[in-house]
């Protein structure tokens, strides 16, 4: 059981990290056109996150308005954008078009996805571990008598233990500084 666990944690790491790659590639090459959004409205709602001992409640702003190209190859009418601030009407604000789709400068920073794909390389270590050793399954065997039962223990201990703390390090890097 603790091998088929090793196994899904590969798969879970390689399908994230597989999502992950091309929009992390996209925001590292600063792709999309870089334009400006004449804001015509914005519209408030609220997101209302729910804790163990507390809620709280995200104000957002849809804004909507024209949207113009820095280089002037192109216009698009009636954008909506997401805010965290409201905008007044004839305001002019900066907007990146990549795709079919409109977004913040902000937005568009590298430091998620990165943390995402750091995050993969411990759950990779993870499931590599679980694979070779049969560690996590019911009934099997503990953390320490696992690590007994790794193969060249001396080479994939420090390898296995590398990389998830490379991977768990980066992540928090990535999440905080990024």
């Amino acid at each position: 059981m603790g091998r088929l666990l090793g196994l899904g944690l590969l798969l879970v790491a390689a399908l994230i990290a597989a999502v992950t790659i091309p929009e992390l590639r996209s925001e590292l090459a600063g792709d999309g056109t870089e334009g400006t959004l004449t804001v015509s409205s914005c519209e408030t709602h609220t997101k209302t996150h729910y804790g163990t001992h507390r809620r709280s409640t995200e104000l957002r702003f849809s804004c909507t308005g024209n949207w113009s190209a820095q280089d002037g190859k192109g216009t698009y009418e009636d954008v909506v954008v997401e805010t965290s601030s409201r905008f007044e009407s004839g305001s002019k604000i900066p907007v990146i078009q990549v795709d079919d789709t409109f977004e913040l400068p902000q937005d568009r920073d590298p430091g998620d996805d990165a943390a995402i794909l750091a995050f993969c390389l411990s759950v990779l270590a993870v499931g590599v571990f679980c694979l070779l050793t049969g560690f996590g399954g019911r009934g099997g065997p503990g953390l320490t008598a696992s690590w007994q039962r790794l193969p060249a223990r001396s080479v994939t201990g420090p390898v296995l233990g590398g990389l998830f703390t490379l991977g768990a390090l980066a992540a928090l890097i990535c999440a905080l500084a990024l």
